[in-house]
């Protein structure tokens, strides 16, 4: 009898042991996109003219790069996983929104899949406390568990207005594309990483700062750290690009040249 129940047992270790490790195999072919049989869901006309109305970069690609930008989105939202701690916003649109915001900062990229720094989108109805800084948030990106955290009002007011400067998506997804990129030996991951150590030499210069950081173009939370400048001043990259190449064409150039993107070219990217 005592026979029976060891079998059992070793019988139920075994099943679990291959059930998890089934479970991790469809996780890893799903996250690296191994599977060929995937096909994400082309987006609609409609959610391609609200995108082309609420972001104005998009405004300035051909037709052959918003074909690009709009298939990598449909790619980020079916393939990252969204949640949503309440039900008063339209889910399907903030998704499209956040998803539109990584996928056109990576537009000059070949590897854009942000695979190895996110994998969880987390967004609040509001201001939300975290437990990872321990104090209240508006949007932040957390490395360890590879997850953006939004608020969403703050979240969708950042697409109202594309000429203020502040767009939280945009601001969050320059701090993960700075861990996306760090230690890969890519052409892009190191482009972006040679241009973050050219805009620590300039954070680190009292007469840049003065000049540039103190015009009034860019917000003071630029000021914080190296790291909240890159992400700040991507904002205006993306949402004011006339406006920056005309007043800061060095730093706009450091930008153009990391994210191989140029938003006031006619192609967009060169």
């Amino acid at each position: 009898m005592d026979n029976v129940w060891v079998n059992i047992f070793a019988f139920g270790c075994l099943f679990f042991i291959l059930s998890y490790f089934l479970y991790i195999l469809y996780y890893a072919i799903g996250l690296y996109d191994l599977n060929p049989f995937f096909r994400p869901i082309p987006l609609k006309d409609l959610e391609k003219r609200l995108l082309f109305k609420r972001i104005e970069a998009i405004k300035h690609l051909d037709e052959s790069q918003k074909e690009k930008l709009y298939k990598r989105v449909a790619w980020f939202r079916a393939k990252k996983t969204f949640t949503f701690k309440s039900e008063s916003f339209d889910k399907e649109d903030t998704i499209l929104l956040i998803s539109s915001a990584g996928m056109l900062l990576t537009l000059g990229f070949k590897n854009y899949k942000f695979i190895r720094s996110i994998h969880r989108i987390v967004i609040h109805p509001t201001d939300y406390y975290s437990s990872f800084n321990k104090r209240y948030h508006l949007g932040e990106y957390n490395p360890g568990l590879k997850a953006l955290a939004f608020a969403a009002d703050t979240l969708v007011f950042g697409f109202e207005d594309d000429s203020d400067n502040i767009n939280l998506a945009i601001h969050e997804f320059a701090h993960a594309l700075y861990f996306e990129t760090k230690g890969k030996n890519s052409w892009g991951a190191l482009r972006f990483q040679w241009g973050f150590r050219k805009l620590e030499r300039l954070f680190n210069d009292k007469e840049f700062v003065l000049t540039t950081l103190d015009s009034g173009y860019f917000r003071n939370y630029a000021k914080k750290n190296p790291y909240e400048f890159l992400a700040v001043i991507t904002e205006n990259f993306i949402e004011t690009p006339d406006t920056f190449h005309a007043s800061h064409p060095e730093l706009y150039n450091v930008l153009k040249t990391m994210y191989n993107f140029n938003p006031v070219a006619p192609k967009g990217i060169k």
